[in-house]
């Protein structure tokens, strides 16, 4: 993360992010409090939870207090898509949408005043939503998700959000013959690893890495750490779509392993590319939320 310091310099926003404590189990969580970081390098960041990342200049705040700064007018508070309405009472929103609006919290629409914005193209595709603004904050996990060459003798199937289990259990079916370790719940491991580098020691146990979750960076980590790491395509997502998000490393469906394994080298400086691009497209936020919120008020 060596750009931070080509961030906007310009006079300096308020941002306010509703959030819940810091989690690296919940990806959701994970990227909300990596944007609270790189947006408190040149802005002040509050962040309504207790406990962020240990490494950030975001401020902790508590409900009362988030909801006495969101009321200022230069506060721009951000909420991502899970949380229904404006608790805040904000007066400027910005809407982050991390995953399909309403499918597991949320509204499915939002108040024409809040500015959306998405991680992914694909959750807003086909919505009123479909031209917003792409911001996707990813730290790789580099230094912690590495092969460290250990002896493989499982498999690992992640269920994470699954839209279509059924359909995808019975492709997995189609290649049973290949399923010829014991399987491990990788929802169940995340669950009781403490912490990034036990999950990591997990990983590097795993022969073949099965998701059934198209968005979850775990098949990344996955990967990272040496697995062949493959997801189950989903009924509504091609595989150009998905190769236009995760573009290596990864294989789309059973017919790409050879090309997940041949491109494990390019994932890793994309990688680096895309956490590059991370400060970039938060610089281009910055401006965005000034010209929406503070300069039209002016």
């Amino acid at each position: 993360m060596g750009e931070v310091n080509k961030m906007i310099k310009t006079k300096q926003m308020t941002f306010l992010i509703f959030s819940f404590d810091y989690d690296w189990k919940s990806g959701g969580n994970q990227v909300l409090h990596d944007l609270a970081k790189i947006l408190s390098k040149d802005n002040t960041t509050y962040v309504c939870a207790n406990k962020t990342l240990f490494d950030s200049k975001a401020i902790c705040v508590n409900f009362d207090k988030a909801k006495e700064l969101a009321a200022l007018n230069d506060t721009v508070t951000i909420y991502p898509e899970v949380i229904t309405g404006n608790p805040f009472e904000a007066k400027n929103v910005v809407r982050y949408v991390l995953y399909y609006p309403g499918w597991h919290a949320g509204d499915k629409e939002y108040n024409e005043s809040e500015l959306v914005i998405t991680y992914n193209h694909e959750f807003v595709k086909n919505t009123k939503y479909d031209k917003s603004f792409i911001l996707t904050v990813i730290d790789p996990k580099l230094s912690i998700m590495k092969n460290t060459g250990q002896q493989r003798d499982k498999i690992g199937l992640l269920v994470r959000k699954c839209k279509d289990f059924d359909y995808k259990m019975n492709l997995l079916k189609n290649y049973k013959n290949l399923i010829n370790l014991p399987i491990i719940s990788i929802d169940d491991i995340i669950n009781k690893c403490n912490n990034l580098n036990e999950l990591a020691e997990i990983y590097n146990q795993i022969t073949l890495f099965i998701s059934f979750d198209p968005h979850s960076y775990h098949s990344t980590m996955a990967a990272l750490c040496g697995c062949q790491s493959l997801v189950i395509p989903s009924e509504d997502l091609s595989s150009k779509e998905f190769y236009n998000v995760q573009k290596y490393g990864v294989a789309y469906g059973f017919e790409n392993i050879d090309f997940a394994k041949l491109t494990q080298g390019k994932m890793i400086e994309d990688l680096k590319t895309m956490e590059q691009n991370t400060y970039t497209q938060c610089s281009q936020f910055v401006e965005l939320v000034r010209n929406y919120f503070i300069n039209k008020a002016k």
